[in-house]
């Protein structure tokens, strides 16, 4: 696994406790350019306020030196709405399990 990739997960992993991370887009098909971002999904159960946790996040990401987009989710929102193509969910859903507890 990438240097930069193990530096986020370790800073998501201290900072929200997550059930599961799902890498995924470019960099889980080994499509990823140079200049490609790190898209993760972030499952947490029991979370309420996802936009609280995103932005908490980003705020331990600011120095990390690669674009990444995190979206936070609760297991059961991503069960539901993973077979709905066209959803953000869906794509996710497949991409690669970085961490799980």
């Amino acid at each position: 696994m990438e240097e930069i990739l193990k530096d986020v997960i370790d800073k998501i992993v201290k900072t929200a406790n997550p059930d599961k991370i799902i890498l995924f887009g470019s960099r889980s098909k080994e499509k990823a350019g140079f200049d490609s971002d790190y898209d993760l999904l972030v499952l947490k159960r029991g979370i309420n306020n996802r936009r609280a946790l995103a932005q908490l996040l980003y705020k331990n990401l600011v120095n990390v030196p690669a674009a990444v987009d995190i979206i936070v989710e609760t297991p059961e929102k991503i069960e539901k709405y993973q077979t709905l193509h066209g959803l953000v969910y869906a794509e996710a859903a497949k991409g690669l399990v970085v961490y799980e507890r």
